[in-house]
């Protein structure tokens, strides 16, 4: 009894998806509902599916050719953008004159 519910569930709600996809994908082509035919709605979907292999096998290759071109890939290369950064900036700091000395002042006396 309990795999039947589930089962059914399981029906209801791929129907569910599907149905409101098909309504987003119809307004998207500016028709009405019921306008966009099945094998219209299947080559969309096929082709979101092909855009969707072409994306993965292009990310892919990207990393096995050093590149990494996801939202967390070009995050770490910002964190190592601003570490590199910061050797330059010791780099430029050592090259010049020494910083004057900081000088604190207590009341009257300033210590440096």
């Amino acid at each position: 009894m309990a795999l039947k519910k589930a089962m059914g569930i399981l029906v209801f709600s791929t129907q569910a998806v599907i149905g409101y996809d098909y309504h987003i994908q119809t307004c998207d082509a500016g028709l009405s509902w019921g306008d966009l035919s099945a094998t219209d709605y299947g080559t969309i979907v096929q082709e979101r599916f092909a855009r969707a292999r072409t994306r993965d096998t292009a990310l892919l290759a990207a990393q096995q050719g050093g590149e990494v071109s996801s939202v967390w890939g070009e995050a770490a290369s910002y964190g190592k953008r601003l570490l590199s950064g910061g050797e330059q900036v010791a780099e430029a700091q050592g090259e010049h004159e020494a910083p004057p000395p900081v000088c604190i002042r207590r009341g009257n006396v300033a210590d440096c």
